[in-house]
């Protein structure tokens, strides 16, 4: 499952400690999937990642606090009741998918708070299918920043998503139609969607990649990094009409979809320094808006080390 590290201006905790939290979620994930499998198979609810969370950090914390929070998990654990039978997931796949929709929540938890300050959660994100697609579908050596809001030139911009991996940056623009077919890149202003011979005309995703792909460029060169990116229109539901993709630049239509996602799924690298410099460096130039969290708020939350 792809990490979240920056969604639109929301803060976030790899903002804070890009080194720290990659490593830690994988970590917390695989607790979580082994327990919730350990549970599964006795027939007895799940531990929420939340609560794997807290006691992963709890020696962090004074010794009263965390006498007091650990009563607090244990009674809660000795009155947690069996599943219903007609909410169990019936075979290991259900039980996947049910722990990859769990593991949202916990993302956007992320992705919107740091042990001080929180910013406030745009509820439509909950339930954004692109969102979830890109987060369930991709290891979680990929990095993602879902509609970053960054500074350029001296004002704050929504570039396109940035989807970073061991080996490089993919800026990626997703293109989508209710009733179209095939894509007829026709200009760099517009381009026209064809649907039963009908075509109709939408604005060409080219000119906020090149825009998006200064703001990489600009970063790179600050901070003196080599790390290679490309620039991707992709669609799920329609086929790009013959034409060249312009340099640095792929064409992924429902024909070339399934392959772009393979080679993604089939990556066996794990995450490097440079991806993690890089990211960090992204993240420095993005815009953050958040306000700082009432004690009570940080009292059920961990310490950050």
């Amino acid at each position: 499952m792809a990490q979240l590290i920056k969604l639109n201006d929301y803060i976030s905790r790899y903002e804070t400690n890009i080194y720290q939290y990659p490593r830690q979620y994988v970590k917390l994930k695989k607790d979580h999937w082994n327990k919730m499998k350990k549970r599964f198979e006795q027939g007895w609810l799940e531990e929420p990642m939340e609560r794997i969370e807290k006691r992963e950090e709890q020696p962090r914390r004074g010794i009263k606090k965390f006498l007091k929070l650990r009563s607090k998990v244990e009674g809660e654990e000795t009155s947690e009741n069996p599943l219903r039978e007609d909410l169990l997931p019936s075979s290991e796949e259900e039980l996947k998918q049910y722990y990859l929709d769990g593991l949202i929540p916990f993302q956007l938890k992320w992705a919107t708070t740091t042990l001080r300050e929180k910013s406030y959660l745009d509820p439509s994100y909950k339930h954004n299918s692109d969102l979830k697609y890109f987060l369930q579908r991709l290891p979680d050596t990929f990095l993602l920043m879902f509609e970053p809001v960054v500074q350029m030139k001296n004002t704050e911009v929504e570039i396109d998503h940035l989807l970073i991996g061991p080996s490089g940056i993919e800026i990626i623009s997703l293109l989508s139609h209710p009733y179209g077919e095939t894509i007829h890149p026709t200009s760099e202003k517009s381009w026209n969607i064809e649907q039963e011979g009908m075509q109709s005309k939408v604005l060409s995703p080219m000119h906020s990649l090149r825009r998006t792909e200064t703001f990489i460029k600009s970063v790179l060169s600050n901070y003196q990094l080599d790390f290679p990116y490309r620039k991707v229109v992709l669609s799920k539901t329609m086929r790009f009409a013959s034409g060249q993709a312009p340099y640095q630049t792929d064409w992924i239509g429902k024909d070339r979809y399934s392959s772009w996602l393979h080679e993604k799924r089939a990556a066996r690298s794990p995450l490097k320094h440079d991806q993690l410099k890089v990211a960090e460096a992204l993240l420095n130039h993005c815009s953050t808006i958040a306000v700082k969290r009432p004690e009570w708020d940080m009292e059920d939350d961990f310490t950050e080390g």
